[in-house]
């Protein structure tokens, strides 16, 4: 919804509160609603309006027009430090960072303790090469959990500059609690602050104590591979790398990286300096929150990454994927047209905005920036994301020659990569070739055996075309075990249970998953089923009509009106026709 039609529908609540203040100034109502707006109007109203604009636009994902109207307050109210806290969070997250540096500064002349103000502060000295004004900024003791992790790193990075490595680990080290997987995102700080103040063997030793507890970081695992290969230990640099790759999935740099490698390029450790370092500090944790929420609130903490570094491509891919999940499509896009044809992402970038457009309706235009980008470089990653990208748009069987070419490319090179056989199994599946899309995510599953997405799939798609119940029920089950906060696989459990004639158990199980995905059509409807089978007529009679509201596929949606207009409801002649 546009600005000016949530102006329009908040118009009377504002004139209301326009005509009170003015009542409080001592001021006698004006002849005529218009006379609100003229310049005779109590500066209190005039200051109320614009906080209303900032909070409508901040609720009306315009973080722009909501931090120029904060800005516009901050001296025009009696306690402006919070005013002032919104607008550097407001232009933040439109991306804007010197607006929000200067705004930090009057949030911090305003009194204001708030810990983004103080990273922003932090982050804008050491960009402006005044590192020793950051310090005061970066104490941890007044720092929540999420952002002193984040001040810590950073006043890591500037004590290295200042003081040295002792100084450095002084700050860091106390910090560890001794479990090496919860401290490795601050181990492997410490090791990129030994490599940069040349400390190579203790950085190493570092590295080696984080790779053997099992937990894997990007920026962590080539720091480690650099540092195997510049002491000529090529062959263990590409045993870990390829770990990474199996255990993790692909990465732009680890696999240029390992490019390097294979081609018997010299390779040096990377030695950052301080501002790649205190970029780096903010990325990490601002990738972590990334990957755990579904908004764009981390867009604030890549913002200041990329104005401490701004050569970070991977900040800026991970940017605009939070951007994307909040709808932000256009600034999504905005973000991923800076990254440079040089640069190690500038392919993944390509692929990347490619899904973006599909997403804003712009499906035309995503598949010829996909095709662009892949004439340029045929680049593997690239034609992952164009399967996908067909497999959003139904085109399955395109998607299907796509994972092939990618799946015949690898056997040649050594690897049978999982995800290519899920995604080629699923592929077949939508196109009604059963026999083939079963073996492949047989042998995905053979593969991966604790995967929950793999589990569910083959067991759901088992129990829906009435085969292997069984053996069926008991993937989902372990699906379930792995991922108890999976609206889709709490709904595979609860339709096993539906398809073994057990409703009121399936009942309490689809419940709870259109309680975890309430937005999501088919579970609605297929709660909608399990109640007509229970016997709660009415309410599956609400719960198809509520999916009906859900925007569900062509198909799906004629299928639940059959279900509406029959007595018979899911037992309607029309639905009984065998799966295909």
């Amino acid at each position: 919804m546009s600005l000016p039609m949530i102006l329009r529908l908040f118009l009377l609540p504002i004139l209301m509160a326009t005509l009170l203040l003015g009542g409080c100034a001592s001021r006698g109502f004006p002849g005529s609603a218009y006379d609100l707006w003229g310049d005779d109007r109590p500066a209190e109203a005039s200051t109320y309006r614009d906080f209303m604009i900032a909070r409508l636009a901040s609720m009306s994902n315009d973080p722009q027009s909501a931090a120029r109207r904060y800005a516009a307050v901050i001296d025009r109210v009696p306690e402006p430090a919070g005013i002032a806290e919104r607008a550097v969070f407001s232009a933040l997250l439109a991306g804007e960072y010197g607006t929000a540096a200067g705004l930090a500064r009057r949030a911090d002349a305003a009194g204001s303790e708030a810990g983004l103000v103080r990273l922003t502060l932090a982050t804008d000295a050491i960009v402006r090469g005044r590192p020793q004004q950051a310090v005061p900024y970066l104490d941890e003791t007044r720092f929540m959990a999420f952002n002193r992790n984040i001040a810590r790193g950073m006043a890591a990075w500037t004590a290295l500059d200042r003081q040295g490595i002792a100084a450095a680990e002084a700050l860091i080290e106390p910090g560890l609690t001794g479990d090496v997987r919860f401290d490795s995102p601050a181990l492997y700080q410490l090791a990129l602050l030994r490599i940069a103040a040349r400390e190579d063997d203790k950085a190493l030793e570092t590295l080696e104590r984080i790779w053997d507890s099992g937990a894997r970081l990007a920026i962590g695992v080539e720091a480690h591979a650099e540092l195997l290969a510049a002491r000529g230990e090529r062959e263990r640099a590409l045993e870990l790398l390829t770990r990474f790759r199996n255990e993790v999935g692909a990465n732009t740099s680890v696999t240029a990286l390992a490019a390097r490698i294979e081609a018997g390029q010299r390779i040096q450790p990377r030695r950052l300096t301080l501002r790649q370092g205190a970029a780096r500090a903010v990325y990490v944790s601002a990738a972590a929150l990334m990957y755990q929420t579904e908004d764009d609130l981390s867009s604030v903490y890549f913002v200041l990454a990329l104005a401490l570094d701004p050569d970070l491509d991977v900040a800026r891919t991970l940017w605009a994927q939070a951007l994307d999940n909040a709808n932000r499509y256009d600034d999504a896009i905005r973000v991923l047209q800076a990254v440079r044809p040089a640069s190690a992402y500038y392919a993944n970038a390509r692929g990347q905005m490619a899904g973006v457009l599909h997403r804003a309706g712009r499906s035309e235009e995503a598949l010829q920036v996909a095709a662009v980008a892949i004439a340029g470089n045929p680049d593997r990653m690239l034609k992952l994301q164009l399967a996908d990208l067909y497999i959003g748009l139904e085109r399955f069987a395109d998607a299907e020659a796509v994972l092939t070419e990618v799946y015949e490319a690898d056997a040649v090179a050594g690897r049978e990569d999982w995800r290519i056989l899920f995604s080629r199994g699923a592929a077949r599946e939508r196109q009604g070739n059963w026999p083939e899309a079963e073996a492949d995510l047989i042998r995905a599953l053979e593969l991966r055996p604790d995967s929950a997405t793999v589990l569910n799939y083959l067991g759901y798609s088992w129990i829906d075309r009435g085969e292997n119940l069984e053996e069926g029920f008991e993937l989902i089950r372990r699906a379930v075990m792995l991922e108890p906060n999976s609206g889709h696989i709490v709904d595979s459990l609860g339709w096993a249970y539906f398809r073994l004639g057990e409703y009121e158990t399936a009942v309490d199980y689809l419940e709870r998953a259109v309680e975890l995905l309430p937005g999501d059509p088919i579970l609605n409807d297929h709660l909608g089923d399990a109640y007509w089978k229970a016997g709660r007529r009415l309410e599956a009679g609400f719960q198809w009509r509520r999916a009906l509201r859900l925007d569900p596929t062509e198909a799906d949606r004629k299928k639940i009106e059959i279900k509406l207009g029959s007595p018979l409801g899911p037992d309607a002649p029309e639905l009984q026709a065998p799966a295909s």
